[in-house]
């Protein structure tokens, strides 16, 4: 590659928001992004940051041999992965990949494995003695019983491989948990009853080498006391050093490597903070975490990666309301402005933006 040449990044990824966030983080470093996803609808395809897109079928495509040839063909300098099941799948194969460019940093399999599984991540952390919740499935009756006596009802029914909140069911008694597994007699291994806590959301953001915090965000939803289990556009980002500690001491055990989501619960009658799941990639909110609390993600992961020099810099606190809240202030003489929504970035991919939220 001849010095100072414009950088080739392949990013590789199914989710629209997520890969139209990382392109807008990156976007002003003068690269050349190509994108490789199996998602068809993916609006990522139609961003004007985009050189060219690149369509693949797990069915019929190895994606390994998909990024071999790509990157040969398009002398690609960096791989980029911002899914989760895309980043295992690279670091599986960083050996063989490496030959050909430089991947994203990575999380060892059998430690991601762990991480990106709620019950796996469960026992995990029960056996290191981190803040979660406690837990049961419902094959074991001792656990099952043993919870239901902690907690008692309602408890939360959660598939443990899904994130953003989605699937999730309170159940409120032995009679519904009964009737929910009698139509799933073969999914009983699918799912892990944990006990409904009243909080708020608590997020924090990583990038790690080597189980090292290199930095980080945290941001915390208002308290939640219903069955909304999605994630949120009304955010505060602030300090916590009891968030970091937990984080902290989990990353180290699981000998994290790259970008990690960590959604967490903060007790409103106790402040106490627990460990809900780690999602390992970059999240719906990365923009935010980038304008607002001025951590960019995308970048200093890719510089890390590349073994460039980076600037760490230090999360600092801010605020992000829903369109709801600005809308309201807007029609009622406030003081909120346009860009305190998560939205004004959307104005700088304006055709794929339209695509992600209204067409998919």
């Amino acid at each position: 590659m001849v010095h100072n040449a414009k950088k080739k990044v392949l990013i590789i990824g199914y989710d629209s928001n997520i890969g139209l966030d990382v392109l807008f983080c990156m976007r002003t470093l003068g690269y050349d992004f190509y994108l490789l996803t199996h998602n068809h609808k993916n609006a990522a395809r139609y961003s004007r940051f985009i050189k060219k897109s690149f369509l693949y079928h797990t069915e019929n495509d190895n994606l390994t041999n998909k990024i071999i040839e790509l990157t040969k063909q398009y002398q690609i300098d960096l791989i980029m992965p911002y899914d989760e099941l895309e980043t295992r799948e690279v670091t599986k194969n960083k050996e063989i990949l490496s030959k050909y460019a430089p991947c994203l940093l990575g999380t060892d399999p059998a430690f991601f494995d762990i991480g990106i599984h709620k019950l796996k991540l469960a026992e995990f952390l029960t056996d290191k003695g981190i803040s979660c919740p406690a837990f049961a499935t419902f094959d074991n009756k001792a656990q099952l019983e043993k919870l239901i006596e902690l907690s008692g009802f309602p408890l939360l029914l959660k598939p443990v491989r899904q994130s953003a909140g989605r699937n999730i069911q309170k159940i409120h008694d032995r009679e519904a948990l009964q009737a929910f597994f009698s139509t799933r007699p073969d999914e009983h291994n699918g799912f892990i009853l944990q006990p409904f806590i009243i909080g708020s959301d608590v997020t924090c953001n990583v990038i790690c080498r080597n189980g090292e915090i290199i930095c980080y965000t945290i941001q915390e939803s208002p308290v939640k006391t219903g069955s909304n289990f999605s994630t949120n556009d009304t955010l505060e980002y602030h300090d916590d050093p009891e968030v970091i500690s937990v984080v902290g001491n989990m990353m180290k055990a699981l000998q994290w490597n790259g970008v990690a989501c960590i959604d967490m619960r903060r007790d409103v009658q106790t402040g106490k903070v627990y460990v809900l799941e780690i999602n390992g990639r970059f999240w719906a909110s990365v923009v935010p975490s980038f304008l607002k609390a001025g951590v960019n993600f995308p970048l200093i992961l890719s510089q890390l990666s590349l073994g460039e020099q980076v600037n760490i810099p230090k999360m600092r606190p801010a605020k992000q309301v829903s369109f709801k809240e600005y809308l309201h202030s807007l029609f009622t003489g406030g003081k909120l402005k346009f860009s305190d929504t998560k939205y004004e970035s959307y104005l700088y991919d304006p055709i794929a933006r339209f695509i992600q939220v209204f067409i998919k």
